[in-house]
């Protein structure tokens, strides 16, 4: 453990970073087992965090509590890339009349950080702090392809991953051929595989050092978004990736 660290300090916050990825919240006995707890110790931090507000109890589970809101909201302010891209996805929106949205990675989720509703009187689409799980977004595939195939298992485990849907590409095999594809193609798709009739795109944000910091996606019902418009689509969603990377400092080829 790093100098000066607080123990439990450090452990509090491995539980807050343990049920961002869990909306349903966890039992006090799988906090243990997953963070290798000592039950005394978890119940004291789990306790300590309710009375903070940043965590809430509903029943025997234990979830993210309403305390944490405004820090995050304060936390988003700071995101300069959210400047940046929101121009961007406005634009976006306008040109696919769909809805926009910029997403970044958030332990094993990946989170929408700024959105901009379709123009159209009917649309779909997640609002910001929508959390989605990673093998089965196009933001989340994304990220998952700007890893590499090492780091897959880790971050994801063995699986078979969630089925949302028939759809759902729930095999880390299954998953590492579709990631090389998004690879040489420079786009993610999500055909109907979170929810059916619902189809997404995504393409890569990098910052000055080329590294992936982001997503910029559409999401749209696929009786509209339907898979003939897939290349011009993707199109739109790459070029809007490459204006908010230049607006970080990414120069391609550089």
């Amino acid at each position: 453990m790093a100098k000066y660290e607080i123990p439990n300090l450090t452990n509090a916050c491995r539980v807050l970073k343990s049920l961002a990825g869990e909306p349903e919240g966890l039992l006090l006995r799988e906090l243990v087992q997953c963070l290798d707890l000592p039950h005394t110790s978890a119940l004291r931090i789990v306790n300590t965090l309710c009375a903070a507000g940043f965590l809430q109890r509903t029943g025997n589970r234990y979830g993210l509590g309403v305390g944490l809101i405004p820090l995050g909201q304060q936390a988003l302010a700071r995101l300069d890339i959210r400047a940046v891209a929101r121009p961007v996805l406005k634009a976006l929106s306008e040109q696919t009349v769909e809805t926009a949205h910029l997403a970044i990675l958030s332990g094993s989720r990946s989170l929408l950080v700024e959105v901009a509703q379709s123009p159209s009187p009917i649309r779909v689409g997640a609002p910001a702090g929508t959390q989605v799980e990673l093998h089965c977004s196009a933001t989340g595939k994304i990220f998952l392809a700007g890893l590499p195939d090492g780091r897959l298992g880790p971050l994801l485990g063995p699986g078979p991953f969630k089925s949302h849907t028939p759809n759902t590409l729930n095999m880390l095999q299954k998953l590492r051929a579709g990631l090389r594809r998004i690879r040489s193609q420079g786009y993610a798709v999500d055909d109907e595989e979170l929810f059916l009739g619902i189809r997404c795109l995504a393409a890569a944000v990098r910052n000055a050092e080329g590294e992936v910091v982001a997503a910029v996606g559409i999401t749209g019902a696929t009786t509209r978004f339907t898979a003939a418009r897939i290349p011009s689509v993707s199109r739109q969603v790459m070029a809007a990736a490459a204006a908010v990377s230049r607006g970080l400092g990414y120069a391609a080829g550089g």
